[in-house]
């Protein structure tokens, strides 16, 4: 395995923190019953900017915002209204973004199709069509579209890569700094800033906010794991991106990029 290979596995095993039996519960409640309660609400760590050796790496990022290996993203969408997305990263899991964040499901056996399931939550794929079970009810889901995992081939110096539309734009992290470039008005204009991160939250409800004075405008990022979709290609991503700019608001998709699919 190559150092980079190694490198980018170190850094999303790190940050695997896997649901609760009771979050799962919760969670499909949420999404299959409305007005059912939100899960448990995980710690949140605020971060010095960085100094030394530190400032020349790039923050530690939270695996659910990762494919972790998976080769597409794939959209389902799903009655009752629903939309969820999947990546299976080998024969042997199934993670899960919901609206409300992530988990992974490893195999269980089944006579025809790929079926994954963790305490009472259960996703059952055949073909194009799946049904996701839970105690408290049922989907049945359609594929509607994949994507392909964005991976260091296309954008061989970042480590997470997000984009969003009217207006254009799209931003990378750096792999090796704490800086980000914002490239925006459909290509007409760019800005690199230094960050420092204000807060991060891991597990299934992954969060991270980025702050920066040192652009033309003060810039914050926030990254949620969550189902997301681009609102014109309708294309699956596992991270909900808004950006504030100034006195500016974009809203987006993103995605940790992966070493190599």
């Amino acid at each position: 395995m190559s150092k980079a290979l190694q490198a980018g596995k170190d850094r999303r095993v790190l940050y695997r923190h896997r649901s609760s039996v009771r979050w799962l519960a919760v969670s499909i409640c949420a999404f299959v019953l409305a007005g059912c309660a939100s899960g448990g609400q995980q710690e949140v760590s605020s971060a010095a900017p960085p100094s030394g050796l530190d400032a020349l790496k790039s923050p530690l990022m939270p695996s659910a915002f990762f494919a972790d290996g998976g080769e597409a993203f794939t959209a389902w969408r799903c009655t009752p209204s629903q939309d969820l997305v999947t990546t299976t990263p080998d024969d042997r899991r199934l993670r899960l973004w919901t609206a409300l964040g992530e988990t992974e499901l490893p195999s269980a056996v089944v006579g025809t199709g790929s079926r994954y399931q963790l305490g009472g939550l259960s996703f059952w794929r055949q073909g194009r069509d799946a049904r996701v079970e839970s105690d408290n009810g049922r989907l049945v889901c359609t594929l509607a579209s994949e994507r392909k995992t964005t991976t260091r081939q296309e954008h061989p110096e970042s480590i997470f890569y997000a984009s969003g539309n009217e207006p254009g734009w799209n931003l990378s992290l750096d792999r090796n700094s704490h800086s980000l470039t914002l490239v925006s008005d459909y290509g007409q204009a760019e800005d690199t800033f230094d960050y420092r991160v204000a807060s991060v939250q891991n597990g299934s409800e992954a969060r991270m906010v980025l702050v920066s004075d040192s652009g033309r405008y003060p810039m914050e990022l926030d990254l949620r794991a969550g189902a997301c979709f681009d609102d014109m290609s309708g294309k699956p991503w596992p991270v909900k991106v808004t950006l504030r700019y100034g006195d500016r608001e974009f809203h987006g998709c993103g995605q940790g990029v992966e070493a190599s699919r």
